[in-house]
């Protein structure tokens, strides 16, 4: 992929979102929604007399420049990544809401390959805090160039990150089931899934009431969101299900991990965990690891060694591939 290629896009369609956003007095996310929309309908949307008709003209004079239906897919999630970096310089959201980078996709892929071999069906994947779609999309991306066939679920409560994952998904003619819901009720999807993907936010979960059946929730007071949806997702997956969780790579350390440390190896598999690159995330000083859990059932089994591995500089083909190498004979020693 030539970066160049979407240079002139990303600029233009900054500006038109810019000019929106100072239009209507709304935030960049919502702008650039509206923007990325507009520009499939070829038309600027009024309402309420918003934006004035000298907007109007100003922001079709931009779209007139913007070509987006030349871009190949790759290059489109490029775009939309300098997008989302962009959204989140601007509105600077929560550091939960924050876009997953694009890269974490690949690696994901990497897993998902080593344990879920079975090609015969087409592989369900589900992130139960897909925000913009932005991990669900790049999974997707990379099996695409398998053919492999994909059946993906999104779940979030922020409707406006939905809304903008819409939009993305449209452009990327993804084929997506987006669902407004709390994570941490009952997942209205029609299969259990067999694999869950999900950059977990971390933090307490407010509601206690509906706590009350979970396995990992607090003694006393708000239990963490983060124990509560890996517990969640787990329940949730088919027999012989595959968990990835992004989590703080000191999940373990903390002085309330001992009852999840538990529950992770004994009501289902603890099969690896890999630190992450620190300049993967915008915060270096946020490190970062991803959980490797499986269920019990189907042709599962607890591994030998659990791996545990740096994943290597992103941007480093030929590390990459050696990485990529280690997860292979890893899973050939103890035959996953």
């Amino acid at each position: 992929m030539d970066p160049k290629k979407i240079q002139s896009p990303y600029e233009l369609v900054n500006q038109a979102t810019e000019v929106l956003k100072e239009a209507l007095k709304t935030d960049y996310l919502s702008a650039l929604s509206e923007t990325l929309d507009n520009l499939q309908q070829r038309e600027v949307h009024v309402e309420n007399g918003a934006p004035t008709p000298e907007t109007v003209q100003q922001l079709n004079q931009l779209y007139q420049q913007i070509e987006l239906a030349n871009l190949s897919k790759t290059e489109l999630l490029a775009l939309f990544q300098l997008l989302l970096i962009r959204w989140q310089k601007v509105d600077r959201p929560n550091a939960n809401l924050q876009a997953t980078p694009s890269s974490i996709g690949l690696v994901l892929s990497l897993l998902i390959n080593l344990f879920k071999t079975d090609q015969s069906q087409p592989l369900v994947i589900t992130d139960p805090v897909a925000g913009t779609g932005n991990l669900l999309f790049n999974i997707a991306q990379q099996f695409a160039f398998e053919k492999r066939e994909l059946s993906l679920f999104g779940i979030d409560n922020n409707d406006d990150l939905l809304a903008l994952a819409a939009v993305l998904a449209d452009y990327l003619h993804q084929d997506v089931t987006l669902m407004h819901q709390d994570a941490l009720t009952p997942w209205l999807l029609p299969t259990r899934p067999d694999v869950v993907v999900a950059d977990l936010p971390v933090g307490y979960y407010p509601v206690d009431s509906r706590t009350e059946k979970f396995d990992l929730r607090a003694k006393s007071g708000h239990s963490f969101a983060h124990y509560l949806l890996i517990e969640q997702s787990m329940k949730t997956l088919a027999p012989g299900g595959l968990g990835l969780f992004i989590v703080p790579a000191n999940l373990f350390e903390q002085s309330e991990a001992t009852d999840l440390l538990h529950w992770v190896t004994t009501k289902v598999y603890l099969q690896g965990l890999l630190s992450l690159p620190h300049d993967v995330f915008q915060d270096n000083a946020a490190q970062k690891a991803i959980l490797v859990l499986q269920n019990h059932g189907g042709q599962a089994k607890q591994a030998k060694n659990v791996m545990m591995a740096n994943v290597p500089d992103l941007n480093n083909i030929t590390e990459l591939r050696n990485f990529a190498g280690q997860l292979k004979s890893w899973s050939q020693e103890n035959h996953i």
